[in-house]
């Protein structure tokens, strides 16, 4: 039997690469460079993503530099 505790996840990133749209447009594809110059890819449900916007535009200030797409 699989252990489903859910662990906290922390990793660093550096810059923002690239978002996109992949799975005919169901999911979003998030690329960021890592501070030792490898990519990380995280990959979030279209509906999570436009929450996730939501949710940080409506607490910050800073919507400069935050509409970055590749």
């Amino acid at each position: 039997m699989a252990d489903e505790t859910l662990s906290p996840l922390a990793v660093a990133v550096k810059t923002l690469t690239s978002v996109g749209l992949i799975d005919g447009g169901d999911t979003v594809d998030v690329r960021f460079a890592a501070p030792d110059g490898q990519m990380i890819a995280v990959l979030i449900p279209r509906a999570v993503f436009a929450e996730l916007r939501a949710r940080e535009l409506e607490t910050s200030p800073r919507r400069a530099g935050l509409e970055q797409t590749s």
